[in-house]
């Protein structure tokens, strides 16, 4: 099992390291083929198209040599197997280095960006790619966990993470912010400067670390990242990514040179998006982007949308807690068509401006609406301090209850407290308006009533009863500028407030009772 492992890694590696050069001579040549066509340098065209046919015939003898089945069916190692590829490859290697250097002769003016640094870059990896030959040919499998060096520690750290867990596992482009993660610089160059090419903004990274600080510099719209890696590998940082809710949502691309299903599997189990083996093909490549980047921005246009929704229905439940109490609100979003309920003791307020309607005859429009305003917002803002429920302004009347959800002594007491703000506050208004001279009668009344909501497109929340018709009565047979009770408020809230006692009041329906004006707090 240890010889199959060592013999995994060492193919792994192989295949790795053969096909990074590969990659760069046919991405660099594509480009220069490029750049020559749209600056009109027609006649070098033939001598790049050498160098990228030769180029594709190299992969094509890597691909066949290493090809599972040339290995299955083969008995020699695979030192000998490199063998007897170097033979076939030194035609294209040779021509791919010999035309790269003769172009860089024969084209030194050339104005083009980069062209000879280009050619470079092709010449270095025809020579790479010799190097690793050699190296292929010369490994010896025993040798391995002698003197690993820091790329087979990867390999088998890669291929590690990929075991099978158990026997029974088996056009338009988009243009956004591309990470790009990979250890070899050549692959990261030609990446970028294609991407850059077609509009987008790459950021490079060399390895895992790097990746995961960038990500918490720039804002990412895709990832390409490679498998084999120093320091962490490809599926460690995927692994990483997926679990983090920063950046889960962000899709990723594997690019690598393992193109075996098991290692295909390990990446979309973990979360990738997509998987490209190199070297790739720039068309594909570039429609598997636009194709994740497009995903991505669709996703957070959907995200954005989804906040304005809630934005919405937040203003909307603004809107219909104005309206309407808490908990019948919750119950009309729930579908409840028809309520109505009956609750046995709450306290009711009524507040009325005295001698409004003749004083408001001086006013225009626009000065009457204003005072009006005034008053009954500083009303609002008392009823949230005290926890009081106003249920409407009827002209200039105040109509509010407290007690619908809560103990009726304690709800009772907060709602006197804000009467007597109410007093303060129409002293503080009469003081800044010069309008009108304003004064204030409330009347308050505890007993049972019936609420509920009536009405099909203008809804309200109202309520019914004798109680209602009471506190009314206590508000009319007032006097300015004084809080009056009845008997029954007095009886709940006696000892928190001091009162002065008024006898024999005539009641509309009612005849004379006992009343009681609230003077202060005890």
């Amino acid at each position: 099992m240890s010889s199959n492992r060592e013999k995994d890694a060492l193919l792994s590696k192989a295949r790795h390291n053969l096909k990074n050069p590969v990659n760069a001579i046919l991405g660099f040549s594509e480009m220069l083929i490029e750049d020559c066509e749209d600056e009109g340098y027609d006649s070098i065209i033939p001598d790049l198209e050498k160098i990228h046919n030769s180029g594709k015939d190299i992969l094509n003898i890597i691909e066949e040599s290493f090809s599972d089945s040339n290995l299955k069916n083969s008995q020699d190692k695979i030192s000998e197997i490199a063998s007897k590829m170097e033979i076939s490859l030194r035609t294209p290697i040779n021509t791919v280095i010999g035309y790269s250097e003769m172009l860089q002769e024969d084209t030194e003016d050339i104005d083009l960006d980069t062209f000879t640094e280009d050619l470079e870059k092709i010449i270095k990896s025809g020579k790479a790619l010799t190097k690793e030959i050699d190296n292929v040919i010369s490994f010896n499998s025993s040798e391995l966990g002698q003197d690993e060096d820091q790329s087979i520690s990867a390999i088998k750290s890669v291929l590690s993470s990929i075991q099978p867990l158990g026997e029974d596992e088996e056009a338009m482009t988009t243009n956004g912010s591309i990470l790009v993660v990979d250890d070899n610089k050549n692959n990261t160059t030609l990446l970028q400067k294609r991407l850059q090419k077609i509009g987008n903004y790459v950021e490079i990274a060399n390895d895992g670390v790097e990746a995961l600080n960038a990500l918490e510099r720039v804002e990412i719209d895709l990832i390409l990242l490679d498998i084999i890696m120093p320091n962490m590998n490809g599926y460690e940082v995927l692994e990483f990514l997926k679990k983090d809710k920063r950046f889960f949502e962000i899709p990723v691309i594997m690019l690598s040179s393992m193109d075996d299903l098991t290692s295909i599997y390990r990446c979309i189990e973990l979360g990738a998006d997509d998987y490209v083996t190199k070297p790739f093909d720039k068309t594909i490549l570039e429609a598997r982007i636009s194709a994740c980047i497009e995903k991505k921005q669709l996703r957070d246009k959907e995200k954005e949308l989804l906040e304005e929704i809630r934005k919405e229905k937040d203003k909307s439940d603004r809107l219909l807690l104005n309206i309407l109490p808490k908990n019948i609100a919750t119950r009309l979003k729930g579908g409840e068509s028809l309520i109505a309920d009956k609750h046995n003791e709450v306290s009711i307020l009524f507040a009325d401006i005295v001698e409004f309607t003749p004083q408001s005859k001086k006013l225009n429009p626009t000065e009457l609406v204003s005072i009006l305003n005034t008053i009954f917002s500083e009303f609002d803002d008392l009823s949230i301090e005290f926890g009081v429920e106003k249920i409407k302004t009827i002209g200039d009347n105040y109509f509010a209850v407290s007690g619908l959800d809560e103990d009726s002594k304690s709800s009772t007491v907060n709602l006197i407290n804000m009467a007597l703000k109410m007093l303060q506050a129409i002293i503080r208004i009469n003081k800044k308006s010069k309008l009108m001279e304003l004064g204030i009668r409330i009347g308050i009344h505890s007993g049972p009533v019936v609420a509920g909501v009536i009405g099909k497109n203008k809804f309200a929340y109202d309520l019914w009863g004798s109680t209602v018709n009471m506190a009314s009565r206590m508000e009319s047979t007032g006097t300015k500028n004084k809080i009056q009770i009845s008997e029954k408020t007095y009886n709940i809230v006696k000892g928190s407030f001091k009162f002065k006692k008024r006898e024999n009041v005539d009641l509309k329906g009612i005849g004379l009772t006992d009343t009681y004006y609230v003077i202060g707090g005890e």
